[in-house]
């Protein structure tokens, strides 16, 4: 009896310190605004015990997600940046180069590869025509850069067909297209509308 008590005790002591482990390893956010206080400090420079620096009525995170710094009005806009991860299939929207969303992608074959390097963003339109392979690209942004002509390669919702069918959800997650860079539903609109021309892309295997 006094070996089984042990025996639990000893299991819940270590399932207790486990979770105590883990906890001391999560990144510390006081002020619950979704972004730690390491990063408040170090990258953002906002008030790591307040939600709302400036007190405007917008939380850091949403103010600095959106490119603006919630340390005041008439302060510079942080840079917004996409990176794609060719190796894992993901795209992350980053706010100075911090991760801040990410996606599951479907990037160029072997066959067809999509480039990889620094790009910006130079031209959106909301929906695309591709004459090569007779299909819509929805929420079509193109990047361009060395390797990426103007016009050839862009990051665009799941394509369709004219008949109105998607082409491509369940690849999202792997090598699929022809070289572009393809989202699913809702998530490319949501990039799309973040995403300002002059935007940098990077693609990159890692």
């Amino acid at each position: 009896m006094k070996k089984c008590l042990w025996l639990l005790l000893a299991v819940g002591g270590m399932s207790f310190f486990g979770q105590a482990a883990k906890a001391a390893d999560a990144p510390v956010d006081a002020d619950g605004d979704g972004i730690s206080d390491a990063q408040e400090i170090s990258v953002f420079h906002t008030d790591p015990v307040r939600a709302d620096t400036d007190g405007d009525g917008y939380d850091d995170r949403t103010e600095i997600f959106n490119g603006y710094d919630p340390n005041g009005p008439g302060r510079r806009a942080f840079s917004k940046s996409i990176f794609i991860n060719v190796s894992k299939q993901v795209l992350e929207q980053r706010v100075n180069d911090v991760p801040f969303a990410s996606f599951p992608v479907s990037t160029g074959t072997l066959r067809r590869p999509t480039p990889q390097g620094n790009f910006k963003i130079i031209a959106k339109t909301p929906r695309a025509w591709s004459r090569v392979a007779g299909l819509w690209m929805p929420h079509w942004m193109n990047f361009s850069g060395v390797g990426a002509p103007i016009s050839r390669f862009g990051i665009h919702e799941l394509p369709e067909w004219p008949s109105g069918k998607k082409e491509g959800a369940s690849s999202l997650g792997k090598p699929a297209s022809h070289g572009c860079v393809r989202l699913g539903i809702g998530s490319a609109k949501a990039l799309y509308d973040w995403t300002p021309v002059g935007t940098v892309v990077v693609i990159a295997k890692q």
